[in-house]
C-alpha cells in the first residue's frame, strides 16, 4: 500500500502538467456550479397523462405532475480523476400532484388545476432527488440520478440510485 502512495507521489510530482489540470485557473467551477443551479431552477414541472385500472375492469385516465424542482443547490468535491477532477452534486426538491380521475385521456389532459396529496400521504410522494456529475475543463457527464424517499414517520431512507425520466427536464441537463 505504501509502495503505491510513494509511487503515486512520484509519478505526480514528476508531472506538473497533472497539477495544473486540476488547479488551472481556465475552469471555474463555481461558476458552473451556479449555472447548474440556474438550469435546474429554471426546468418546467413534468406532466403526464396515465391510465388506470380500477375494479370492476373500470379503466380511467388521470393527470400527474412532479416540480418544478425548488430548494435547488450544488456542492462541489475534488475528484481524484485528471480528466474530470471535480464532482459536482445538484441536490433538489419535486412536489407531486394530481388531477380528478377523468373517463377519456382528452378531458384528463385538459386538466390544470392538479392537486398536492393529502398529509400524511404526501410523505410517500416527496422526496430528495440529487444529480451527481463528473465535471473538468472539457465538459460535465453525468454519474448516476438518485432519490431520498421520506418515510411515514419522517425519517430519511438511504439514496438510491433512480431511472431517468426523459421528459423531464432535470435529467436532460448534461446527460451525455
Amino acid at each position: 500500500m505504501r509502495k503505491n502512495i510513494l509511487l503515486s507521489l512520484i509519478l505526480l510530482s514528476s508531472w506538473p502538467g497533472i497539477m495544473r489540470a486540476q488547479s488551472g485557473s481556465e475552469f471555474d467551477v463555481k461558476a458552473l456550479a451556479k449555472k447548474m443551479e440556474e438550469r435546474f431552477e429554471a426546468c418546467p414541472r413534468r406532466e403526464i397523462v396515465a391510465k388506470f385500472d380500477r375494479k370492476h375492469h373500470k379503466q380511467v385516465w388521470q393527470k400527474e405532475a412532479w416540480g418544478p424542482p425548488t430548494d435547488v443547490f450544488a456542492v462541489v468535491k475534488p475528484n481524484d480523476s485528471i480528466l474530470y477532477p471535480y464532482l459536482l452534486t445538484i441536490e433538489f426538491s419535486l412536489s407531486f400532484a394530481y388531477g380528478p380521475e377523468q373517463q377519456s385521456k382528452a378531458d384528463a389532459e385538459t386538466d390544470t388545476n392538479l392537486s398536492q396529496l393529502p398529509t400524511p400521504v404526501v410523505t410517500l410522494r416527496r422526496g430528495k432527488y440529487r444529480n451527481v456529475y463528473l465535471a473538468g475543463k472539457d465538459g460535465i457527464r453525468l454519474r448516476t440520478r438518485e432519490v431520498l424517499h421520506e418515510k411515514l414517520d419522517g425519517t430519511l431512507s438511504t439514496w438510491e440510485e433512480r431511472p431517468s425520466w426523459p421528459d423531464a427536464c432535470w435529467d436532460q441537463i448534461a446527460g451525455k
